[in-house]
């Protein structure tokens, strides 16, 4: 019984050592997963081409421009008041604000107040007491009863009298009357009101003459030494796609800041055939500057630190250079730089990502 106990622990021991054995066998067997990892680090990489969008480098020219604000006004002298010599009232309105009006069109409808009335019928009765006076002083003085300085004095009381009285008829100042327009323009404003009773000299309705706006435009201070008489500013509609531009010329520099904008105003002269509306909000455009040289688009240009970088393309390599910049407007910039030329293809697309001597494709794409 013992011999059989022991021959099967004997058995278990060597199934046990020969297990052992076999593994170790298969481990030395298995590659080594550092030793390839190490095999593999070895092997050189490919090289990393970048793709890139390039324009050629040109030779032109480049102008630097500030953008202005402003509204469309009437010109100095284009407003005509329109009023009456005499106290008057208003029987009708015949126009209204912002209305186009051509030349003799019927503005309004008036007629002697009770106190005008009252100083017609004065003045023809002073005119026809003044005319009996006179007859009076003839008869006298055709018979000798009467000295020539007499009727001299008669005389003239009448020629007095009767230039009143004239005055007074050439005002409509008898009458109903209509006041018409003397020029073709615009009605800027209405003040009169129907039945109201107007004193003479008040202002009832202003016209603006066609054709005779400016532009009054708002600019910083630090740019009024900028500005000078004749300069050409390119004016359009303020928030209107595709709208036309249109030419005007400076005609008068304020000196002095406006008190609420702190703005320095300056005035555009239009040309006649403008299309522009009063009071319409108006940009305008204004070049302070230009210059001549190598001009690129300004997202060529790359910041670095204290200085600039542009990189161009040659034979499949990026070619990094630094350079100086000079006027830009909103898109483009002038730049300079010893070893560039124009017809250079310089990268505005995926130069961020650039480097030196780094391999580039074009890619038509971006």
């Amino acid at each position: 019984m013992k011999r059989k106990l022991w021959g099967g622990v004997g058995a278990a021991l060597v199934t046990g050592i020969l297990a052992v054995g076999y593994l170790r066998v298969s481990s030395s067997e298995q590659p080594n997963s550092g030793d390839e990892g190490a095999t593999v680090s070895t092997k050189s990489s490919p090289e990393l081409t970048a793709p890139v969008k390039v324009t050629p480098i040109r030779q032109g020219t480049v102008t630097e421009e500030i953008t202005v604000y402003g509204t469309v006004v009437p010109a100095a002298g284009a407003v005509q008041t329109v009023s009456v010599p005499f106290e008057s009232r208003v029987r009708r309105v015949l126009v209204t604000e912002a209305q186009r009006i051509s030349q003799g069109d019927a503005l309004l409808e008036i007629e002697p107040s009770a106190e005008a009335k009252l100083q017609a019928d004065l003045a023809r009765r002073d005119f026809e007491s003044a005319q009996k006076a006179f007859d009076f002083m003839q008869q006298r003085f055709d018979l000798k009863l009467a000295a020539n300085d007499q009727l001299l004095q008669a005389k003239q009381a009448l020629e007095q009298a009767r230039e009143k009285l004239e005055s007074l008829r050439r005002r409509g100042l008898e009458a109903i009357r209509t006041v018409h327009a003397d020029v073709r323009g615009l009605v800027s404003k209405v003040s009169a009101q129907e039945g109201a009773i107007v004193l003479a000299g008040t202002s009832m309705v202003e016209l603006v003459a066609q054709n005779r706006h400016e532009v009054r435009l708002g600019i910083e201070p630090e740019n009024i030494d900028k500005m000078r008489l004749g300069q050409e500013v390119l004016l359009a509609r303020v928030n209107a796609s595709g709208a036309k531009t249109t030419s005007g010329r400076i005609g008068k520099i304020a000196r002095t800041a406006d008190a609420t904008t702190r703005l320095v105003q300056i005035f555009a002269e239009l040309p006649a055939n403008s299309n522009f509306l009063l009071g319409e909000y108006v940009l305008g455009k204004i070049a302070i500057a230009s210059a001549r040289g190598l001009i690129v688009p300004r997202s060529a240009v790359l910041p670095e630190e204290d200085h600039f970088i542009l990189f161009t393309t040659k034979e499949g390599r990026a070619q990094e250079h630094t350079v100086r910049v000079g006027l830009q407007d909103r898109k483009e910039m002038e730049v300079m730089g010893e070893d560039l030329r124009p017809g250079d293809l310089v990268v505005t697309l995926g130069n961020y990502e650039l480097k030196d001597g780094m391999a580039v494709k074009v890619d038509a794409s971006r």
